[in-house]
């Protein structure tokens, strides 16, 4: 039984955040015990990820699932501690790009149902895979994951989970303000 928060933030590649997560920890650490954590992790698991991007996306979901089993460990003790959690990327973002890759959702779903647990609040960060990119190469990083078409079908997985799941849905087109103070005002309905 948990006694702290888990709050998820997801969303394609440019949509803002990871940078509105950060001012979210940065507000809310001034008066709470708040740990910032994210997926793939910096642990062996989630550094074989990074390193080893020519596998079967069937290896990398695997993969994935792996480094979230461990994660969630972790996270089980912040919990109980009663920290607060903010974790960028969880199990949503395997079951939004995996598919979208062509990998089973179904199987997604059975593989990471024992390794995970429900968070309090998921914000899904919604913006056009057009202007997710175009933030994305402006910071000058890109990874495989950053294509149009592939984003496009990216972006339809989450909305699908998002409804099924009851996540916050975030409207990221808008200035980083005004995203902000929306996800401040959601979490601060649950802390």
């Amino acid at each position: 039984m948990k006694n702290g928060i888990l709050i998820v933030f997801e969303g394609i590649d440019g949509s803002g955040k990871s940078s509105c997560m950060d001012a979210a920890v940065s507000e809310i650490s001034k008066k709470r015990d708040v740990i910032r954590t994210s997926e793939p992790t910096k642990g062996v698991i989630g550094q074989l990820i990074r390193t080893h991007t020519d596998v079967t996306p069937e290896t990398e979901a695997l993969l994935f699932t792996a480094d979230r089993a461990e994660h969630t460990k972790e996270m089980k003790k912040w919990l109980d501690n009663g920290k607060i959690v903010m974790c960028d990327r969880y199990y949503a973002s395997t079951l939004a790009y995996q598919s979208a890759y062509g990998v089973r959702s179904s199987w997604l779903r059975k593989m990471n149902e024992p390794v995970i647990i429900e968070p309090d609040i998921t914000f899904l960060f919604d913006i056009s895979p057009e202007m997710g990119l175009e933030r994305v190469e402006s910071r000058g990083e890109k990874s495989k994951f950053e294509r149009l078409d592939y984003l496009k079908k990216v972006r339809r997985n989450y909305l699908k989970i998002a409804k099924e799941k009851g996540f916050v849905i975030i409207d990221a087109s808008e200035n980083k303000d005004h995203v902000l103070a929306s996800v401040m005002e959601h979490i601060s309905k649950i802390i």
